[in-house]
């Protein structure tokens, strides 16, 4: 869960360089680890249930739950106030949009070709910058850049919880809640009563 996938969620994306806006961060020393992880995990290893904020443009702050199932390698993505639910399945590459007004479910291709599976470190270019805490929780910050190049620092837990994102010095995306507890199988299927929709390709 990087980039394409945050951003198709409405969710986060990235960065800063040393002290990362929104992190208590403390860079590491270079070649002082040589054994450490060289790309984090961004795909949670176990079940989640996380709340972000998310910031806008204009600094308008949103809340967004994220619910991720390891068992089937589905997510849930509520964003606040809104009748809108993405339900994303990645073993079959299947992106639902659920309309709770229209009691719709429109089916269209997942984003996101780049999906690395649980235990998989993600790919391309990645630095480790220090660590920091969310939530409560420890995280590792690692910068990276996004297609334009822009640098971008993200905030992943050592099992793949993606914690809090910066993107050319503004915080993204921070988690205020986070939770692994199973969740239930039911939440990442359309509930009963709703209509299929295929999406135009």
């Amino acid at each position: 869960m990087r980039l394409t996938v945050l951003r198709a969620a409405g969710t986060a994306v990235c960065v800063l360089m040393g002290a990362v806006v929104g992190f208590s961060a403390k860079a590491d020393v270079s070649g002082s680890a040589p054994l450490q992880a060289q790309a984090p995990l961004v795909t949670p290893l176990h079940d989640a249930d996380i709340d972000y904020v998310l910031t806008g443009p204009a600094g308008q702050h949103l809340h967004q739950r994220m619910r991720w199932t390891s068992t089937s390698w589905r997510q849930r993505i509520e964003p606040e106030g809104s009748a809108t639910v993405m339900l994303t399945d990645y073993h079959t590459h299947i992106l639902m949009v659920l309309d709770g007004t229209k009691r719709t479910a429109t089916v269209m291709p997942a984003p996101g070709g780049s999906f690395a599976a649980p235990g998989t470190p993600a790919a391309g270019s990645w630095r480790r910058m220090g660590q920091g805490r969310i939530a409560g929780e420890a995280c590792t910050i690692w910068e990276s850049t996004d297609t334009d190049r822009h640098p971008t620092t993200f905030c992943y837990t050592e099992d793949g919880l993606m914690l809090g994102a910066v993107h050319d010095g503004k915080p993204v995306v921070e988690a205020v809640s986070v939770s692994r507890s199973p969740q239930p199988l039911e939440v990442f299927d359309p509930p009963p009563g709703y209509r299929r929709v295929e999406s135009p390709r």
